[in-house]
């Protein structure tokens, strides 16, 4: 059986089949929790938005142009919605423990030394990446942990790619320079 395209699903829904809205629910329900819940780190706030994200892609797939792949657009709404929400709440954004592991871990490894065990340092990577603002946790999160194209981002964030860029290469500093800074007092610690 041949995997259809969120396109051709996009112009089933269109056409007045509402098993193809199912099948687009089925394919991104994980991604748009996943990310609401690390934006928002309330499980039950990230269900809420989950279903009001897929009403709006509902609502609004008329104004689907086909500019960009379907998945930034649905994360694009389901970023803005949660965003709407934590600005009406005041809350702080992305509960580390809710992310996955990932390959961002990978590309620290080479800075912690064998002394630190694999789950020590997956613990002490979310606890530097806690310390992150907001911007940059969420770049991070999709770029690393969403696997997002830098123009993905630039979609879903409304930055330019350069400014992605930017940020990334500089979150990746500050993240480094955190751990460090961790290192260095266990080292004094011990």
């Amino acid at each position: 059986m041949v995997k259809e395209t969120d396109n051709y699903l996009v112009d089933e829904v269109m056409a007045g089949h509402a098993k193809a809205f199912a099948v687009l629910v089925e394919r991104y329900k994980d991604m748009v929790f996943t990310l609401s819940v690390s934006l928002l780190r309330d499980r039950q706030e990230a269900e809420e938005v989950a279903q009001d994200t897929f009403l709006k892609v509902y609502k609004a797939l008329p104004k689907f142009q086909n500019k960009s792949k379907f998945s930034t657009w649905i994360y694009r709404i389901v970023y803005n919605e949660s965003i709407s929400r934590l600005r009406r709440k005041k809350t702080n954004l992305i509960s580390v423990e809710d992310l996955s592991y990932g390959e961002l871990a990978d590309s620290f490894e080479e800075m912690e030394p064998e002394w630190l065990e694999k789950e020590e340092r997956k613990r002490k990577l979310f606890e530097a990446i806690s310390l992150l603002k907001e911007e940059e946790k969420t770049i991070l999160m999709l770029y690393y942990f969403e696997n997002c194209r830098i123009d993905e981002i630039s979609d879903i964030t409304s930055l330019s790619n350069e400014n992605v860029k930017t940020k990334l290469f500089r979150t990746r500093k500050k993240l480094y320079s955190i751990l460090n800074k961790v290192k260095k007092k266990e080292l004094i610690d011990y």
